[in-house]
């Protein structure tokens, strides 16, 4: 059983940094071809959550619900699929909102530390810093870069994969919190932070 535990991490940690580097080169290529970045900020953020997936420590609880392990990887990776198509909004304002959304998701990450995760789970209560503001700050920092990305790259597809993350991203804050609510210490969190993702509004 710890044998077939580990080997299912290991295709894991595989398949991630396949799908990350299939992102980074769709982007990068294309930017080569016809001069324009496209997508910098997002493949930051992409690469930074793929090395925190690798590094992240063990869990004091974690959830067995289904449902929530599928939420953590389509709303995690979905948008990995998505490619570069040209044809959108000026690049620049587009990048400057990626990088707007990869700062928010990396202030987020650096306060996490090796806690973060991906499937709901209990790896400590973090208050400070933009957990102050919002209850899941980097999932407001993915939500700021995707729309960069998607305004950059506007196509069916890429909109269907934006669409598809944000819809699996608010059931993992929902299946998060099922685990975290067991926390005294993030009870009271929540009851001072109320807002999940975006201030004023959810």
């Amino acid at each position: 059983m710890d044998f077939c535990r580990r080997a299912a991490a290991l295709l894991a940690r595989a398949g991630l940094v396949t799908l990350f580097l299939l992102f980074a080169w769709a982007n990068f290529t294309h930017w080569r071809s016809t001069g324009e970045p496209s997508g910098l900020g997002t493949t930051l953020l992409e690469g930074w959550v793929a090395v925190l997936f690798l590094v992240r420590r063990r869990p004091d609880a974690v959830s067995h619900r289904p449902l929530a392990w599928i939420a953590a990887a389509i709303g995690s990776f979905a948008m990995l699929l998505a490619r570069p198509s040209g044809g959108g909004l000026a690049h620049v304002p587009c990048e400057l909102l990626q990088l707007t959304g990869v700062l928010v998701a990396l202030a987020s990450l650096v306060t996490l530390g090796r806690s973060f995760g991906l499937v709901a789970a209990d790896r400590g209560v973090k208050t400070r810093g933009p957990y102050g503001v919002v209850r899941h700050p980097a999932y407001t920092g993915y939500l700021i870069a995707y729309t960069g990305y998607v305004l950059e790259n506007p196509s069916a597809v890429n909109l269907a994969l934006f669409c598809l993350s944000t819809a699996f991203q608010l059931l993992r804050i929902v299946e998060e919190e099922r685990v975290l609510v067991r926390d005294a210490a993030y009870r009271q969190y929540s009851r001072s932070v109320r807002y999940r993702l975006v201030p004023l509004l959810y």
